[in-house]
């Protein structure tokens, strides 16, 4: 501030200046006394003031400070003005009475010119102005970042010898806390490799899109906060026009029924709320599982169910091999978990018809399993 200050100062003095130039001007000149000790006073001011704007500016670069930049700007200025005065006393004792003037009017240009530069470099600190290509730079950064769907806005200013910026993002409407995290400090890190003294605030908001009305439920539903673990999503547009969804989600096991129930209507009328052509909306609520279960592998000790398994599983028509087959005992009840390999180029719905069929196949095979789990890999 106070550099602008000065500069805007230093201009109001190079117009009078000016002013009083073109006024002996048109007096055709004042008589000067071009006196030896003033062309030595001179000379020595010329030779302090250049050396104080070398070193201002040397300092002022070594510390990015934009206020030892200014002042240095404003001894050049100091240094030009007194090279002005020095030709127009030379050329009044060459006889050139009005050599004096039209130094004036040189000096008045050179603290104008400095004068302008200061107040502008100053204005752009004052006004928060970025460094030149820096949002572009940031943006192009961001934008190669996997999970930014699109860059709301972006700021970056100057704060002394760094930058502060802020940048508004928009992503999937679902991501989680810590995954929101880790994008925010991707993109801290994308940031600073493009501007390293950046410091870089990220505010990341969900982007809805009507199209996606599945992301759009589970929103709904995150919203709404009374379900959890909501699965088993499935929208069915019918002949009419109008939606007919259904869901699982679970809820406390301990819950009574009647509780449950009026969750379960809350958001009903959440979805309803956000989908207004969903005419039937049936929630099929489940108990959440307990945090931990208590097992115990038998594997080896039921060795014959589980190489009878493997042959189960080879011998479906698209496994290639069986990778594992682990028995668990979990209250004496056999829970089953089984990986097969298949092709890798099927696609993921692929993938899980076969895990389906291999579950229905072991379940046919061996009614005392209580639960089974395929996997499919590549």
């Amino acid at each position: 501030m106070a550099a602008f200050a000065e500069g805007i100062l230093l201009l109001i003095t190079s117009a009078g200046i000016a002013f009083e130039a073109v006024r002996r001007l048109a007096a055709g000149g004042v008589p000067v006394n071009p006196a030896g000790y003033a062309f030595a006073l001179l000379i020595v001011t010329l030779l302090i003031e250049g050396g104080r704007a070398v070193v201002l500016r040397r300092v002022g670069r070594l510390a990015s400070s934009d206020a030892l930049l200014a002042d240095a700007t404003n001894r050049v200025g100091d240094v030009l003005a007194t090279v002005a005065v020095l030709a127009g006393l030379l050329g009044v004792k060459a006889g050139l009475t009005w050599a004096d003037s039209v130094a004036a009017l040189l000096v008045a240009a050179v603290i104008g010119r400095a004068a302008a530069q200061l107040a502008w470099r100053s204005g752009d600190i004052l006004i928060d102005r970025a460094a030149a290509g820096a949002e572009r730079q940031l943006r192009s950064a961001i934008q190669d970042v996997s999970g930014v769907r699109e860059i709301r806005s972006v700021r970056v200013r100057r704060s002394g010898p760094n930058l502060i910026g802020d940048a508004s993002i928009a992503t999937r409407r679902m991501l989680s806390v810590e995954a929101a995290g880790a994008l925010a400090d991707e993109v801290k890190r994308k940031a600073r490799s493009v501007l390293p003294t950046l410091d870089l605030s990220v505010l990341l908001e969900g982007q809805e899109r009507q199209g996606d009305l599945v992301e759009r439920i589970h929103a709904a539903a995150a919203r709404n906060g009374g379900v959890r673990d909501l699965h088993n999503v499935t929208v069915e547009r019918e002949a009419d026009g109008s939606l007919h969804l259904t869901m699982h989600a679970k809820l406390p096991g301990d819950m009574t029924l009647a509780a449950a129930s009026q969750a379960s209507a809350a958001l009903e009328q959440t979805l309803r709320e956000e989908l207004p052509d969903a005419t039937r909306i049936d929630v099929h609520l489940e108990p959440l599982e307990p945090h931990v279960v208590s097992g115990e592998d038998v594997t080896a000790r039921r060795a014959q169910l589980a190489a009878r398994m493997r042959e189960i599983i080879e011998s479906h028509p698209e496994v290639l091999g069986c990778v594992d087959v682990e028995l668990s005992d979990r209250h004496q009840r056999i829970h089953a978990h089984v990986v097969a390999e298949v092709q890798g180029d099927i696609s993921l719905e692929h993938a899980h018809r076969i895990e389906t069929e291999l579950e229905e196949m072991i379940r046919r095979a061996f009614p005392e399993v209580h639960e089974v789990t395929a996997r499919a890999t590549a």
